[in-house]
């Protein structure tokens, strides 16, 4: 049996050798599916669970149970337009499912509407009273933060909507993600146009739709197999692919455009991407589950991390200098021979270096699996699928991170066994 693996190359600065890792923050035994912190406080944080929501106002050394508990908290966030206001929502199938909001940090909460099976809630980036949201039976808009709602329905191909978002700039517009499709309104949801491109693909299955907080035309859509990205409001996509590693939550960087986040439901960790989802390698360092189900990036350099084990935290700034010298001209990295492979193949370098670099292996969770030394002048270099004692690696996704005195290039491979 041939089982497919693969391999992300990466020729990296190296004054990115050194990174951060993560730091549990407690909740173990409890499935995180929802995080937020206080907009003025991110030592303040919310974290939803499947029984329920729990509050640390001490960067969670220590968290405080909210009522009611055994209901699962899908979802938490800030209102953009007045910080002392944050909504949740509550879906189950119980009687407690709904939209709620709380304005003194989470206390209590009052109900805005019992709605059935909420998935998310979007927000129009200029009128203060419209929102959408998503169910696992359609979309509504309220006009008024949800005192009345009114299905919103038209166009769409399917009603089981995982996640609608407000575009970032233009007003009335919104995107809704759906088991197969992604689909645009520009009307509040009067009408839905399905968008085009790479949707479509095998193993697409959309779950989570972001935009880049620096450029509203710029959205990524985590997929099962994939990240989808657009640079023009969704006229057209390319992809990154990854197979099989169930792709759930992403989130961009707030204050640097191009640097975005997914992680994997199905166990493989958290990903970055610094190049607007050119590439993405994994940065699971001491991330003690790798069943990730929400992100939430904090203005403070760090990242939060719910997974089915607790909240963990990321410092970006430990040991990192994020200052990247440019490319030599026409250096890269040149699709591998023969790809797919079940043997050796060859790497080529567009431009030999006149000095030596390292092409480090590691697996999905970081650990290092093998080095490959590239000697200075060399054209290419040979990788025969073994780690460090000579022995075939196992199924599985596999990255390799390559250093030299400072200069990038990324490249996939397919291993066949």
């Amino acid at each position: 049996m041939k089982i497919a693996l693969t391999i992300i190359l990466c020729l990296v600065f190296s004054a990115f050798a050194s990174a951060g890792s993560w730091q549990f923050l407690g909740l173990g035994g409890r499935n995180v599916i929802s995080l937020e912190t206080d907009p003025a406080d991110t030592q303040y944080i919310y974290a939803g669970t499947t029984s329920g929501l729990y509050i640390s106002d001490d960067g969670g050394q220590f968290w405080a149970p909210i009522i009611p508990y055994n209901v699962p908290v899908v979802y938490l966030a800030n209102y953009p337009y007045d910080s002392d206001i944050v909504i949740k929502l509550i879906s189950g199938g119980s009687n407690s499912d709904g939209l709620y909001y709380s304005t003194n940090r989470g206390f209590t909460w009052d109900v805005i509407a019992y709605l059935m099976n909420p998935t998310s809630v979007g927000f129009d980036p200029i009128d203060t009273g419209l929102i959408y949201i998503s169910l696992m039976d359609g979309i509504l808009t309220s006009s008024n933060f949800g005192q009345s709602v009114a299905p919103a329905n038209n166009g769409l191909p399917d009603l089981n909507i995982s996640d609608v978002l407000g575009d970032g700039r233009n007003n009335l517009e919104a995107y809704a993600v759906g088991p197969a499709f992604v689909a645009h309104t520009t009307d509040f949801g009067n009408s839905w146009d399905t968008l085009e491109g790479l949707f479509g693909l095998e193993c697409y299955n959309p779950v989570r739709i972001a935009h880049d907080a620096l450029c509203s035309e710029t959205l990524y859509v985590s997929c099962y197999s994939y990240v989808a990205v657009t640079e023009n409001g969704g006229a057209t996509w390319r992809y990154t692919a990854m197979a099989g590693v169930g792709f759930k939550p992403i989130v961009c960087d707030p204050d640097t455009p191009g640097k975005v986040f997914v992680g994997s439901a199905d166990g493989y960790g958290v990903f970055e991407s610094v190049d607007a989802g050119l590439s993405f390698i994994p940065i699971n360092g001491n991330l003690g589950n790798l069943y990730v189900n929400c992100l939430k990036f904090l203005a403070n350099g760090k990242l939060l991390a719910g997974t089915a084990d607790g909240v963990y935290k990321y410092d970006f700034n430990a040991g990192i200098n994020d200052k990247p010298q440019t490319l030599p001209d026409n250096f890269t990295l040149l699709q591998n021979y023969p790809n797919p492979f079940n043997g050796s193949t060859k790497i080529s370098i567009s431009k030999s270096l006149d000095i030596s670099s390292r092409i480090e292996i590691f697996d999905i969770t970081g650990r290092l699996i093998t080095r490959l030394d590239v000697p200075a002048h060399a054209t290419s270099v040979l990788w025969d699928g073994t780690d460090a004692d000579g022995l075939p690696v196992s199924s599985g996704i596999y990255f390799a991170k390559a250093t030299t005195a400072g200069q990038s290039s990324c490249l996939k491979l397919n291993l066949l066994r």
